[in-house]
């Protein structure tokens, strides 16, 4: 065995900090560094769409289950039960973390919660960490640090901890590495950034008023001194507060508007709207559920809103569950437990439908009480009640 093995391994047990010359010669490498504002977070569209993904997640109902035999039933009493009714830490309700917490995987591609346990290993709290602050470290064979510098909220400021992934909560979207999450906005760069540019020249448009509204016109020729005055003149008279007055023009003047939308800002209305709905595709919300109802009728919003329960909120509930059981439950508990977020009140389409579907499905023998109610998620009544309830429909 080699210096360089022996410190190899030293590094891996006591998790301690290391320069990037070190780094490189030990094989460890960073995989994410902190980011700053990215301005294509800005746009309107964007906190649209993270608020319908992360504001429907955060009002869904999280429970966990615990297995008898063929039986489900809430394991009420379990401490992370208790952390969804009296919420992860002491500033932040149930939906506020899960809206921080989606919040944060859609914008950055990462959200991050440190796990925190009591001496027996029952977990007592999550604490938010800003992705800003966190580093991550890979260190061969395949051992992931997160190094979390302080922000007086999660531990005193310019402090800096090591945290392993079996202390944290690690809310990741898709990634290129199994490890580090890149966002929806870094997936599809080329139209967030047309999206900024685009808003940006609007915006310039608007704020430097370079295009004027019209033209006077006059049957002779003005002097400069003559044209001046009758500028300040005609901007003292019908600027500011009086914009829009009427006008009374004297000696053949002529007021000539422009077009109130010239083809130029046709032009970026319509990619503005474009560069929108590239940008709802990309986090994949219908366009009616982020303003855009150009084509939107009652008929087809509402079977988009199912298609974006199916597709998108039951891919992000289905990664919370995963990662709430890997972080919060022990190997043991995994076994006979399961942490359900109940997205049936939006994937099961209408409520008065759905009963009358069960009715005919039991009156013709196809299911009972007690499996209808095992679909609706809910625990068995019992054989005699569920025959009697049979019997009395029949």
């Amino acid at each position: 065995m080699g210096f360089a093995d022996l410190f190899r391994r030293r590094h891996v047990e006591t998790r301690s900090a290391a320069s990037n010359e070190t780094l490189a010669a030990l094989g460890a490498h960073w995989l994410g560094t902190p980011s700053g504002k990215y301005p294509a977070e800005q746009l309107a569209v964007t906190a649209a769409c993270v608020g319908v993904i992360s504001g429907q997640l955060a009002g869904l109902p999280v429970r966990l289950y615990r297995f008898e035999g063929d039986e489900r039933h809430e394991a009420a009493g379990h401490p992370f039960a208790r952390l969804v009714r009296r919420g992860p830490n002491p500033w932040q309700s149930w939906p506020d973390f899960v809206e921080w917490l989606a919040a944060s995987a859609l914008l950055h591609g990462n959200g991050l919660a440190e796990v925190v346990t009591d001496r027996a290993g029952r977990v007592v709290e999550l604490r938010p960490i800003r992705w800003g602050l966190v580093r991550v470290e890979l260190v061969n064979p395949g051992r992931v640090i997160y190094h979390v510098t302080g922000d007086d909220l999660s531990a005193p400021m310019g402090t800096t901890r090591r945290l392993l992934p079996s202390e944290v909560l690690h809310l990741r979207a898709r990634t290129d590495d199994g490890v580090i999450g890149v966002s929806p906005l870094r997936r599809a760069f080329a139209a967030a950034e047309s999206a900024v540019e685009i808003d940006a020249h609007a915006r310039s448009l608007w704020k430097n008023a370079d295009r004027p509204s019209g033209v006077l016109m006059h049957e002779k020729n003005l002097s400069e001194g003559a044209a001046k005055r009758l500028k300040e003149s005609f901007m003292a008279r019908f600027g500011g507060v009086n914009r829009g007055a009427p006008a009374v023009l004297e000696e053949g003047l002529k007021f000539e508007p422009f077009p109130t939308i010239s083809p130029e800002d046709a032009e970026i209305l319509a990619a503005r709207r474009f560069s929108t709905e590239e940008i709802a595709r990309a986090f994949g919300v219908p366009a009616p559920l982020v303003g855009i109802l150009d084509h939107a009728s009652f008929t087809n919003s509402e079977t988009l809103l199912r298609h974006f329960a199916q597709s998108t909120l039951a891919h992000w509930a289905r990664k919370l569950e995963t990662e709430l059981s890997r972080s919060i439950l022990t190997d043991a508990e995994r076994e006979r437990h399961e942490i359900d977020v109940d997205l049936s009140g939006l994937l099961r389409g209408d409520h008065a439908a759905r009963w009358a579907a069960h009715k005919i499905a039991i009156e013709a023998g196809v299911l009972t009480v007690d499996e209808v109610r095992e679909v609706e998620g809910w625990s068995p009544r019992g054989e005699p009640a569920a025959s009697a309830a049979s019997e009395g429909m029949a």
